[in-house]
């Protein structure tokens, strides 16, 4: 039987509770589904012993960062940096987390980060020339933060040798389950994923931003129906008078509404849900790319490589390269470029 592999999460007081629990409760999960210990779970934090998490609620550190010395990384399979604020800023100051990161490179074989704790592998150095990503709000500042990280703005979370980065929050759960899939298969992660109702796995390339939770958290009750009309018959010709007869409005109020609401007219609605519905088919299926273009409304492969070029910079072939997920190949296969979303 295979020892198990140890999994440490760098956590500290304020950090986003979700970033420290949620991923390590996967890789517990990984444990009750192989009834064996596959992963050895540990926290460390500023001092062991209880710290408060931004919640509120308290979670207890097995070790203080001192502890965490190069023997002890030596033996460590997985390094996971949480995120969150106000903590994330605290600790980046002060410096010990990232110390914690620069001496795991080249030491431990998967080194990651949740949320904002993509921060703490920047700092590092660990990040350098490197695919990564983090919580959608944080973008922006990890791109100015460290110039030399290639940071993409629309993944759930990115392999990139053996350097793993997610979004936020429930990213980290994500990030779990692909790392699980990689070590154990694929029917061992949907296996987790079902015993914790997880509605389903997200891949890699699942954009942070949706269209239809965009449209449902808008106050209009007729641009949440037209947008779920929408991704249920994407094939619909939606020019704006016929959105707008469907929403039972003018074509100037409905383009207001969207403008004010969704900072998108509504012809770039329409293409934003066609490029989402597009995304999870060609992720979860092996349906030729063609037929996914005319299935979700573009009516042309030529017309939905246009829209991939302007919203996702990659054509759909190349999404589906980079991201896929292959039973047998798991997430790194696909994710990774060297084998080729509050917080």
């Amino acid at each position: 039987m295979a020892a198990p592999r140890n999994v440490l999460m760098l956590a500290f007081p304020n950090a986003q509770m979700l970033d420290v629990t949620g991923p390590l409760q996967m890789f517990a999960g990984a444990n009750d589904e192989l009834s064996r210990d596959a992963y050895r779970i540990e926290i460390a934090a500023p001092s062991a012993g209880p710290f408060a998490t931004s919640s509120g609620v308290r979670l207890v550190a097995d070790l203080s960062y001192a502890q965490v010395t190069s023997r002890r990384l030596a033996r460590t399979h997985t390094l996971l940096a949480a995120g969150g604020e106000p903590g994330m800023r605290t600790q980046l100051a002060r410096g010990a987390v990232t110390d914690i990161v620069a001496r795991a490179i080249g030491r431990v074989p998967r080194i990651a980060s949740v949320c904002s704790g993509a921060f703490f592998l920047a700092a590092a150095g660990a990040l350098d020339g490197r695919r990564a990503t983090t919580h959608w709000s944080e973008l922006d500042a990890l791109r100015q933060f460290r110039p030399g990280v290639a940071v993409e703005d629309d993944a759930i979370h990115i392999e990139d040798g053996g350097v793993w980065t997610s979004a936020g929050v429930t990213a980290g759960m994500d990030l779990a389950l692909a790392m699980i899939e990689a070590d154990h298969g694929r029917a061992v992660a949907l296996a987790i994923a079902r015993r914790h109702v997880v509605f389903r796995i997200r891949p890699g390339g699942q954009s942070q931003f949706s269209a239809e939770l965009a449209a449902q958290s808008f106050g209009n009750i007729k641009i949440r129906k037209l947008a779920e009309t929408i991704a249920e018959r994407p094939r619909i010709e939606w020019r704006t008078d016929v959105l707008a007869a469907e929403a039972g409005v003018s074509q100037r109020t409905l383009s207001r509404l969207f403008r004010s609401g969704l900072d998108v007219s509504p012809a770039d609605f329409v293409e934003r849900v066609r490029i989402d519905l597009a995304r999870r088919r060609l992720l979860d299926t092996d349906e030729n790319v063609e037929t996914i273009a005319v299935g979700c409304g573009f009516g042309s492969l030529r017309r939905m490589d246009r829209a991939f070029a302007r919203t996702v910079a990659v054509s759909p072939t190349q999404f589906r390269s980079r991201f896929k997920t292959n039973g047998e190949q798991p997430c790194p296969a696909s994710t990774s470029a060297s084998s080729s979303s509050p917080i």
